[in-house]
């Protein structure tokens, strides 16, 4: 069965790279394509299904923004199994945070260069916690497309699901800022866990994921 990887906002597989499965799990990146303006998340979703063979079993594995489209997709699709790390299940997990970011973006004097600003408090704040992490997250959103980006935090903040998605498990990490663990349910807490726990914590996250693959 193929597990088809979701990573996080304007992120790619490189966040994956550090975490070890067994050989029997196949796993496939869904890589983000870019938005049409105006977009809906629902018809984004639609478009990026068409990298998923619908005609075998397969399962989602989503980080934070990856995690939400997971869900997304669910709805369209038929996953066996929905892994989600550092992301939030339900719309009411969302932090207030998000919606006042998403209307300042149509604030003219909004400074967006900050969005691909890697800096002290953008490290601190993801969680980038070792020298290998920071370098990365830096690369990454040195890359990433400054208006996808915006889209898709107003599509965060305007997510509107209420229902958790069926055979859903959720791992997060007790010092997550960007979705503080207060707010969400999680099935697994890492304790030491950031944001990007999936690249600066891979044992535990391989060892979780690799028991939750082998169990459907």
């Amino acid at each position: 069965m193929t597990t088809y990887f979701l990573s996080g906002l304007g992120a790619d597989e490189r966040i994956f790279s550090n975490l070890v499965l067994p050989q029997s799990i196949k796993i496939k990146h869904i890589g983000w394509i870019p938005h049409i303006a105006g977009e809906s998340l629902a018809n984004y979703t639609k478009r990026l299904s068409k990298q998923i063979d619908i005609t075998k079993p397969f399962r989602l594995v989503g980080v934070s923004f990856g995690g939400i489209v997971a869900t997304e997709l669910s709805k369209i699709l038929n996953p066996r199994q929905i892994i989600i790390i550092s992301s939030v299940a339900v719309s009411t997990q969302l932090p207030a945070y998000f919606g006042m970011m998403a209307q300042g973006f149509g604030n003219p004097f909004f400074p967006k260069p900050l969005l691909k600003s890697a800096n002290p408090f953008s490290y601190w704040l993801f969680g980038a916690a070792t020298e290998q992490s920071r370098k990365l997250f830096k690369e990454i959103i040195s890359q990433a497309d400054k208006n996808f980006l915006v889209w898709a935090i107003d599509k965060i903040a305007r997510w509107d699901n209420k229902k958790r998605a069926q055979n859903l498990y959720h791992i997060h990490g007790a010092h997550d800022k960007i979705f503080p663990v207060e707010l969400v349910n999680a099935d697994y807490i890492v304790k030491s866990g950031g944001h990007l726990m999936v690249y600066d914590k891979p044992a535990e996250i391989s060892e979780v994921l690799a028991e939750r693959l082998s169990s459907v």
